[in-house]
């Protein structure tokens, strides 16, 4: 979804996006029901773990670090499921978050590679996704999380888009 502002190429090089931290570990990609069981399809050994209507992939800590990986991350490859990624990580940096009653579109702080970019070009692209993201939010509210400060607000959802 990012393509016009990130390249595949950069996101192979920095994958920072697919390893957590014991700070960050709520950002770990929600995954529906839906596709937790077409993942299972390819990939019966892979673990989940229950939250909300959805589920989480379930990572185990790096031995003698404070470091876990997404568990459909290979690190030659990338990330095995290609078109069938969570939600949360086709969007990534970008982030759905609830500030003040309202959704709003936010940047993560942690993606090294869209602070080199204009946040004018961030901003444009984040309001024109904005439509896919909040109906994606409509339909899966658990993509949704609660608004951490130092991350810049790209876009505010419209109350009155009904």
């Amino acid at each position: 979804m990012l393509s016009e502002i990130l390249s595949k190429e950069e996101c192979k090089n920095c994958r920072i996006c697919c390893s957590f931290n014991s700070e960050d570990i709520w950002e770990t990609p929600v995954i529906t029901p839906e596709l937790k069981n077409r993942i299972l399809d390819d990939y019966p050994e892979l673990r989940f773990i229950s939250k909300d209507d959805c589920f989480i992939f379930r990572m185990d800590k790096e031995p003698d670090r404070e470091l876990y990986f997404c568990s459909v991350l290979d690190q030659e490859k990338g990330c095995v499921l290609g078109e069938e990624k969570p939600f949360d990580c086709k969007i990534w940096p970008l982030r759905v978050m609830q500030l003040d009653g309202r959704r709003v579109i936010t940047l993560s702080p942690v993606c090294p590679v869209l602070w080199e970019k204009p946040i004018s070009r961030l901003t444009d692209l984040a309001k024109k996704l904005a439509p896919v993201i909040f109906a994606q939010a409509d339909k899966t509210p658990s993509v949704v999380k609660k608004y951490l400060p130092g991350y810049p607000v790209l876009v505010v959802e419209d109350t009155d888009r009904q």
